[in-house]
């Protein structure tokens, strides 16, 4: 057993446990309201409720994006490293994810992640920057995160809200992107016991 035939397993547990310690337990701590109400409130009390309603839903999201650019960031990362253990062609972030799998023998249409794993690396992107061609880009392949107006996401910063600001990242969006990579690892993991499946 060479070094590089264990980086799939290390990789895959690192996922794991940052995505059930850390992302399921802070997110679970996070409050979040299914609808923000809107319109004139009775009394300060029903208006500042209102507000901290907003603020805890707007929070949660903020949280969840940061959380899938850590996501995009480790896996990008370990990629990176298991091309560079091999010899394999690296560069672009689908470089290296395409030479990994090929080198591996893995098809990435037909064990169905390709779409998750672009869609994080996406994400993390508008995250990142912002307005630009990645958020023209996971708006066409991806709408399904943007919902305006959404009932229960209000933007706190003043004046009009660029498209980019509306992305939303919720808790089942993770779960995908973490399986994604989970999948991706456990395909290329050549070691006995190999989780094919994660568990969420």
């Amino acid at each position: 057993m060479t070094d590089t035939d264990q980086l799939p397993r290390i990789f895959q547990a690192n996922i794991d446990r940052f995505y059930q310690r850390v992302v399921m337990t802070a997110l679970s701590q996070l409050s979040t309201h299914t609808e923000l109400a809107v319109g004139e409130a009775a009394d300060m009390d029903e208006f500042l409720d209102r507000c901290a309603a907003m603020v805890d839903n707007y929070t949660a999201n903020e949280a969840a994006k940061a959380f899938a650019l850590t996501l995009d960031g480790m896996f990008e990362r370990q990629i990176s490293r298991m091309s560079q253990m091999k010899g394999l062609e690296t560069g672009s972030w689908d470089r290296s994810l395409k030479s990994c799998a090929g080198a591996a023998g893995v098809d990435l249409a037909a064990i169905a992640v390709e779409n998750d794993l672009s869609e994080l690396h996406l994400v993390a992107n508008v995250v990142r920057h912002g307005e630009g061609r990645s958020c023209d880009t996971l708006k066409a392949v991806a709408p399904q995160l943007w919902h305006s107006p959404a009932p229960d996401y209000y933007d706190l910063a003043p004046g009009p809200t660029p498209t980019s600001e509306e992305l939303r990242v919720r808790p089942d969006d993770l779960r995908r992107y973490a399986r994604a990579i989970q999948r991706f690892w456990g395909h290329l993991d050549r070691l006995h016991g190999a989780v094919l499946e994660p568990p969420y």
